[in-house]
């Protein structure tokens, strides 16, 4: 079992709380921290944010964005920058903005590809790369991501509970993430990487057992301070990573 911390959103959120909810994440034995940030808000730089955050903690650290609101290109530099500059500890969590399906399935399929380290074309009804525009020319056939990521493959969530998202999502690779809802499953693993649950701040480990079943998880809590941190570590990190150990180990 796995646990984070967040996501944090970046709307309120100053460089010192983050900090300072790092460092009870890191102390209250959390797997990772996680931001979130909201273009619908003008509120972007989640990676960014997630990068800056890792030179304060040394546990991995998660960026909610908002896939679809820019360029899918433009989103794995992000990503690569944001991996390196981490040394290889960023996790993403992409949230799929309303829209056209089309846009979306094109989307992923480029931001995977590129991450990949293909050299990618793609000719789509809303997509192309390389863009071929008059303007610039002459450019290649082909376009590839660089620099790379640091890891050979980048921890991503899609979240969603649409079927044909969920679909999509996993044929590219990706794992799934849902809001947890009490006697509803962890999303299946995608390959390594186990599904994901976003929980408020006062779910209960046997809640969590209980959705994970026999299977891994990787539940991501929600605390806006550091004494929420502090006990949300006391109540579930224990028990959701040694469930066989006696209660009173972890008072």
């Amino acid at each position: 079992m796995r646990v984070g911390l967040g996501p944090i959103g970046l709307k309120v959120a100053t460089r010192s709380r983050l900090e300072s909810l790092g460092t009870a994440a890191v102390a209250a034995s959390f797997d990772a921290i996680w931001v979130s940030e909201s273009r619908a808000d003008g509120v972007g730089g989640g990676l960014a944010a997630a990068a800056m955050l890792a030179q304060a903690v040394p546990i991995r650290v998660g960026a909610a964005v908002d896939a679809g609101l820019y360029h899918p290109l433009h989103l794995a530099e992000d990503v690569a920058i944001a991996d390196l500059t981490s040394q290889g500890r960023i996790e993403v969590l992409l949230r799929a903005s309303a829209g056209d399906a089309t846009f979306l399935e094109e989307f992923l399929n480029v931001l995977a590809a590129a991450l990949s380290g293909a050299h990618i074309q793609f000719d789509g009804a809303h997509l192309r790369v390389p863009a071929r525009l008059a303007a610039n020319q002459p450019v290649p056939e082909r376009l590839a991501l660089n620099p790379r990521p640091a890891q050979p493959a980048v921890p991503i969530w899609v979240e969603s509970s649409l079927a044909p998202v969920v679909r999509l999502a996993r044929d590219l690779g990706f794992a799934v993430a849902t809001n947890f809802q009490r006697g509803e499953a962890v999303p299946a693993a995608t390959g390594r990487w186990p599904g994901m649950l976003l929980c408020g701040a006062g779910v209960e480990a046997n809640d969590l057992l209980a959705a994970a079943g026999e299977s891994a998880g990787y539940f991501v809590i929600a605390a806006h301070t550091s004494e929420e941190v502090a006990s949300a570590g006391r109540r579930l990190a224990g028990p959701l990573r040694m469930p066989d150990f006696p209660a009173w180990i972890d008072h």
